[in-house]
């Protein structure tokens, strides 16, 4: 595997380095503040009550209370980090760097696409499945009658129907499911996304460090 031309590694230069001013530490602050201690979001929150024998009871159960303005900027926030074309969609970003370091390292960063292939496919997010399902199972949600929507289906169809553009069809599914479900399946997706640029930056910072490329002036 030989060494990628000049122009080619100039050019993902410039990729890495708007990659880095645009992953900043913060990004997507409102989503990640909700993380447990495990950088998880929580699907529900329950409410325990400890009572006189001893043992304990759920006394609530409640979703996120999210607020439509802030996940809507954090979709425009981050758009560019899945959106094909973008000089920080995250699968070129990988390839960029693969294409600054040495063909051995270059083989070893195949876990990070791999990693990143996890959550970003394309256009989309939520590659891995959906984390839970919506809509009304009683009507035709626009798949077919009978069948429920995936979480991940219901992110991009909210991104692409009501956050960013109007699309005919996509909002046509949306119909059946709320709107506060809707809202969860684009902070639960995101969070992955989130993740997954974070440790994106991470081995490029490291790749740095280690004095495996650089930029040059």
């Amino acid at each position: 595997m030989a060494a990628a031309p000049r122009s080619v590694q100039d050019h993902a230069r410039r990729k890495l380095s708007k990659f880095l001013r645009r992953s900043s530490p913060g990004l997507g602050e409102p989503i990640t503040a909700l993380r447990d201690e495990s950088g998880r979001i929580p699907l529900l929150e329950l409410t325990w009550q400890r009572l006189d024998d001893d043992t304990w009871r759920i006394t609530g159960l409640g979703d996120q209370r999210l607020d439509k303005r802030m996940v809507d900027s954090t979709i425009v926030e981050c758009r560019v980090f899945f959106t094909p074309g973008e000089d920080c969609y995250l699968p070129g970003i990988v390839t960029a760097l693969q294409s600054l370091i040495t063909p051995k390292q270059a083989k070893a960063r195949r876990f990070l696409k791999q990693h990143v292939a996890q959550v970003v496919i394309g256009p989309r997010i939520g590659a891995s499945g959906p984390i839970f399902h919506s809509g009304r199972l009683e009507m035709d949600n626009g798949l077919g009658p009978g069948i429920l929507l995936g979480s991940d289906l219901v992110a991009m169809d909210y991104i692409y129907g009501i956050a960013l553009h109007e699309d005919d069809d996509r909002l046509a599914r949306l119909e059946n499911v709320r709107l506060e479900s809707a809202l969860q399946a684009v902070v639960y997706h995101f969070n992955d996304l989130l993740h997954v640029i974070a440790n994106v930056r991470a081995q490029i910072e490291h790749d740095l460090e280690m004095g495996y490329f650089e930029f040059k002036p």
